[in-house]
């Protein structure tokens, strides 16, 4: 029996792996339907409806912290109040090149607050990019830069990888996040230097070329739409700041859940900008399409999870992987898990690898001896966090590369240079800490 649980469980994970893949079914789909048939091959047919309640109840809350996250700072970003940091970037940056690429590390790292790699890849570019051509930079900078930058700030508690990894270690997102912290801090720091290098490359390359552009040309060319000037709420910039400050601040300190951390401060935040019934649907239609995508998506891999832990298959399919692996390979799998996180991110979407393979390799880690958070941990140190920038299967890298005049293949190869590095940075520095083994 534990063989053909195997065997259905594998045909399960590569069955959904195929069609996310192919696009032949939606993530949401693949990953709620193809489970139950499995459920029904291995003779389970009569538990679904069990298996199903017990796997969307593991990721209920965290369904409700990433959809109100997403609109807490989708609203925070139209009303305006990371612009003081936007303008005193473009203020600072002038006609210096490396001013410029600073600005935009650190642009992309505030830009990316609400998670959501479209939205920031719509906020760096389209303030940036305007700058870049004016100033005769090049674009493949930028979106290696943004890269770097959005890639760390992907490891928050609300973005999507670090919610997918602590969901399928049915781990407290806080408690799994905190730990990771200070590394990520370290590594961010660590980014400044390529982002450095690349400023002073691209100023001695314009200084060649005698090309010299005045602060007043850089500036009018970051200045907003018609539309989102009159969504702006310049008098409560001080007072969302605050609210954002709060909100984190009750989150990280474990004093609210994540959950009710930012379904509060959402509703703190459209009182305080947008009291009017119009102007939240408004919010809603512009920021509401990603946080419904990603959550109906998260709610299909708890039907996924459920299936497999309660009928038995995740256990026969970890048992089988553990009968394969060598014991002198044993120890070397988080770290190997780690080293190839960033160009895997070419390969598989973060459903399929989260969701699909992610599952399968932490129960063999356990079965083997090895802390599964620590699979967790090497493979958020690139796995569409590091590396979703250079992944063809994200809406958000097809928008930069279309924003920033980029070919997908010169870019992923150029980018690749910088993030996958700085993703080794990290998973050594995660090793340091005792993340990994």
């Amino acid at each position: 029996m534990d063989v053909w649980l195997s065997i259905v469980g594998f045909l399960v994970v590569f069955a959904i792996i195929f069609s996310i893949m192919s696009k032949k079914l939606t993530t949401m789909i693949a990953l709620a339907v193809i489970p139950l048939i499995g459920a029904i091959l291995v003779g389970q047919f009569q538990n679904i409806p069990a298996m199903v309640a017990a796997g969307i109840s593991k990721v209920a809350v965290n369904g409700v912290m990433f959809f109100f996250a997403i609109l807490f700072f989708g609203t925070m970003m139209t009303a305006g109040a990371f612009d003081p940091i936007v303008k005193a970037i473009v203020k600072a940056c002038g006609g210096n090149p490396l001013a410029i690429c600073i600005g935009t590390y650190i642009l992309s790292t505030v830009g990316h607050l609400d998670g959501s790699a479209t939205t920031t890849v719509l906020l760096v570019c389209g303030t940036m990019v305007p700058i870049y051509k004016k100033m005769g930079m090049r674009l493949r900078n930028l979106a290696a830069i943004l890269g770097m930058a959005a890639g760390l700030m992907n490891m928050s508690p609300w973005g999507g990888p670090t919610l997918r990894a602590a969901t399928v270690m049915e781990a407290d997102l806080t408690a799994f996040f905190q730990p990771m912290f200070v590394p990520i801090v370290i590594t961010w720091a660590i980014g400044l230097i390529p982002t450095v290098l690349l400023g002073l490359n691209e100023k001695k390359r314009l200084a060649a070329q005698n090309v010299n552009v005045s602060a007043a040309e850089i500036a009018a060319a970051a200045e907003r739409t018609p539309e989102e000037i009159e969504m702006l709420r310049p008098k409560m910039t001080v007072i969302n700041i605050l609210l954002i400050i709060a909100v984190v601040a009750l989150m990280i300190s474990g004093i609210l859940s994540p959950a009710a951390a930012f379904l509060i401060g959402t509703a703190a935040a459209w009182i305080v900008n947008y009291r009017s019934a119009a102007d939240q649907k408004k919010i809603m239609i512009q920021h509401g399409p990603n946080a419904v995508f990603v959550v109906s998506a998260l709610y299909g891999a708890g039907v996924l999870m459920g299936v497999l832990s309660q009928s038995g298959m995740a256990a026969a399919m970890a048992n089988t992987l553990v009968s394969i692996i060598p014991a002198s390979m044993t120890k070397f799998v988080p770290i190997l898990v780690g080293i190839f996180a960033t160009p895997l991110s070419m390969i598989f979407d973060a459903d399929t690898f989260y969701y699909g393979i992610l599952p399968v390799l932490t129960q063999s880690a356990s079965a083997l001896g090895i802390s599964g958070a620590g699979i967790c941990y090497a493979a958020l140190v690139g796995q569409l966090t590091l590396g979703w920038s250079i992944t063809p299967l994200t809406p958000a890298t097809l928008l930069m590369c279309g924003m920033c005049d980029l070919d997908l293949g010169e870019h992923q190869k150029y980018s690749l240079r910088f993030v996958w590095p700085l993703s080794i940075v990290l998973l050594i520095i995660l090793a340091i800490f005792g993340l990994i083994i």
